[in-house]
C-alpha cells in the first residue's frame, strides 16, 4: 500500500488533485448536512404542548418539624460523648505517666463498649415493635425510654430481658419508661 502525501499530488496531476478536493468537499458538506439533521430533530414540537404553571399557596408549605425527643437526646449524647473522647484523647497524647494514659484509655474503651450495648439495645428494643428507644447505662443501673404511650406488664419484662441479657445488669436495677 502507497501512502499519498501532499507533496505527491504534483505528480498526480490535475486529476487527482480535483477528486482528492473533491472528496474533502463531500466530506464537509456530509458534515454540515448531519449537523443540521441533528439540530432540527433536537427542536421540539410544540404544536400539542401546554404550559404548566401553578401557584404555590403558603398553606401548602409544609413546615420543617423539630426533631423529637428521641433525636435530641441522640444528638446531645453524641456531642457530650464526642467532647469527652477528644479530651481523653488529648490527656493521652500529653500525660506525663504511664499510669495517667492507661486510665484515659480505658476510659475510651468502657465509653465505646458502652455506647455500643447502648445501641444493640436500643435496637432490639425496637426489633420488639416498638416506634423507637434510648437505653442510658450507669454504673450498676440502667434506665430506658421507649417511645409509646404506654407498656403493658408484658412489654415491661420483653424490654428488661432484652437490657438484661446484654448488659448484664439484674432487672431489679433497670427501669423503663415511656414517653409518647
Amino acid at each position: 500500500m502507497k501512502i499519498i502525501s501532499v507533496f505527491s499530488i504534483n505528480k498526480l496531476g490535475k486529476f487527482a488533485s480535483l477528486l482528492v478536493v473533491l472528496g474533502v468537499l463531500l466530506l464537509l458538506v456530509s458534515s454540515l448536512y448531519n449537523y443540521f439533521q441533528d439540530a432540527l430533530q433536537v427542536r421540539a414540537n410544540r404544536s400539542n404542548a401546554m404550559q404548566v404553571s401553578k401557584q404555590i399557596v403558603s398553606d401548602q408549605i409544609v413546615p420543617v418539624m423539630a426533631p423529637d425527643f428521641f433525636t435530641e437526646y441522640r444528638l446531645e449524647r453524641d456531642k457530650i460523648r464526642s467532647e469527652r473522647s477528644d479530651l481523653l484523647r488529648e490527656i493521652i497524647q500529653n500525660a506525663s505517666s504511664q499510669d495517667a494514659k492507661q486510665q484515659a484509655q480505658e476510659s475510651i474503651l468502657k465509653m465505646t463498649l458502652e455506647k455500643q450495648r447502648e445501641m444493640e439495645m436500643e435496637n432490639l428494643i425496637k426489633a420488639k415493635g416498638f416506634a423507637d428507644a434510648l437505653v442510658f447505662i450507669r454504673d450498676n443501673s440502667v434506665s430506658a425510654v421507649v417511645k409509646t404511650s404506654e407498656l403493658t406488664r408484658e412489654e415491661v419484662i420483653q424490654v428488661a430481658e432484652v437490657i438484661s441479657r446484654i448488659s448484664g445488669v439484674k432487672p431489679g436495677d433497670i427501669t423503663i419508661s415511656a414517653k409518647p
